[in-house]
């Protein structure tokens, strides 16, 4: 019990408390966000959305290469030398955000190629929504750095609150499409980001230090590598379905998903918190001793998960309505296969931040995201929306059982790769 009140007066719960603050905002807005889009536009347009989204995600996410992970790894570690790493990140990131501009460009001229149902100014905005996440990414890795966990917090909230707003004004001018609801996120991420990065932004002058690309680079190389495949592993599966069984089944999984993204966020708040605690670690001890006490949280959150999956049937019909009935076994069964993935939050840090096992990660991560493509497609014709589900289940677990093998052989040998 002592450990208990010890752990919740503790400066990691006091951070997530307030990454959290964020997250459940931006969580409960963007639930309703989703609750009207679904109900709006019925789950075959719901399906269309959600795969062009999803693709938007990816491609954002891809774009981070590693940048903001590098930032979070180097700046505790350097504080001396922040403003250089502040302004070689940034122009690293602004290379990228064109590389993603042209790529929208040129996809947009296949788009029904691509995705099914969707036009081709579907996919200009998708890119320019893409762009903007990726300087809020490279803004909330800056805020990980420094600890600024209010403006971390700031970011997530403001995103949705604009976005939510214009929403209402559609729905209430009976204007509410995939096309529409896809300005609204354009606008509300741009507002986010000038709001929350902007001094920064207008500051940031035209400095790029070599041997700091190369030190950035070169850890983030295989971040980059395997954030290919993580991003994959959430988002890929909307996108397959829509090619393979058609955007009903897209928008089904999709509405599950949601709700489950709940806990993803849970996740990745608290990842925020301790990711630059674990880069600080100088030895086994204080590994094993924070680990232990981050089991709690943990522990808590999964135990949220059961909960959510035992009314999983009220929850669903409540939220989306009698189209959705199939989402519930969909959500019940996906909030079981995110279990693994919960539990990899005390061991992925870890590896990464402490022992710079970036290769490792990467390796493993592109095996369960090879898995989870070619599960789903030979699950996806027969068992549709669940299929999906069964792939990041069985992936997930595999990815823990050798993460967990892997970070003990690590502690074991009672050394750090402090490089």
């Amino acid at each position: 019990m002592k450990k208990i009140f010890g752990l919740l007066k503790s400066q990691t719960v006091k951070d997530s408390l307030i990454i959290f603050t964020g997250l459940g905002v931006m969580a409960f807005i963007g639930f309703i966000f989703t609750v009207v889009l679904a109900r709006t536009l019925g789950p075959n347009s719901f399906g269309i959305y959600s795969a062009i989204t999803a693709l938007a995600t990816i491609i954002y996410s891809l774009g981070d290469l590693g940048i903001s992970p590098a930032l979070v790894n180097f700046i505790p570690k350097h504080p001396g030398e922040k403003a250089k790493y502040l302004t070689t990140g940034f122009w690293l990131q602004f290379a990228v955000a064109v590389l993603t501009l042209l790529f929208f460009v040129g996809i947009s001229l296949i788009h029904n190629l691509v995705i099914p149902g969707s036009l081709a100014v579907d996919l200009l905005l998708a890119g320019g929504m893409s762009i903007n996440y990726l300087f809020i990414g490279f803004a909330q890795g800056i805020f990980t750095a420094e600890r600024r966990f209010w403006s971390y917090s700031l970011s997530q909230i403001i995103d949705p609150v604009i976005k939510i707003i214009i929403v209402f004004f559609l729905l209430r001018a009976n204007t509410l499409t995939i096309g529409s609801a896809l300005a609204a996120n354009f606008i509300s991420t741009l507002f986010a980001l000038l709001i929350t990065f902007g001094k920064e932004l207008y500051a940031t002058e035209f400095e790029i230090t070599r041997s700091l690309v190369v030190k950035i680079t070169h850890f983030a190389k295989w971040i980059a590598f395997s954030r290919i495949f993580s991003v994959m592993v959430s988002k890929i599966d909307v996108v397959i379905l829509n090619l393979l069984v058609g955007s009903f089944q897209a928008g089904i999984y999709s509405a599950a998903s949601r709700i489950a993204f709940f806990f993803a966020l849970l996740i990745s708040g608290l990842g925020s918190v301790v990711n630059a605690r674990f880069s600080a670690f100088d030895s086994n001890k204080k590994l094993i001793a924070y680990s232990r006490k981050l089991l709690l949280l943990v522990g808590a959150i999964m135990a949220l998960m059961l909960i959510c999956a035992l009314f999983a049937g009220p929850l669903v019909t409540l939220v989306y309505g009698e189209k959705y009935q199939e989402a519930i076994t969909v959500f019940r069964f996906l909030t079981l296969a995110m279990m693994p993935f919960t539990l990899s939050l005390i061991l992925t840090p870890a590896l990464i931040y402490t022992f710079n096992q970036t290769a490792f990660y990467a390796k493993i991560t592109a095996l369960q995201v090879t898995g989870i493509i070619l599960l789903d497609l030979l699950l996806i014709p027969r068992f549709g929306s669940l299929a999906p589900v069964i792939s990041m289940g069985g992936t997930n677990l595999f990815v823990l059982v050798m993460t967990s093998i892997k970070l003990a052989s690590l502690v074991r040998g009672k050394t750090l790769d402090r490089r």
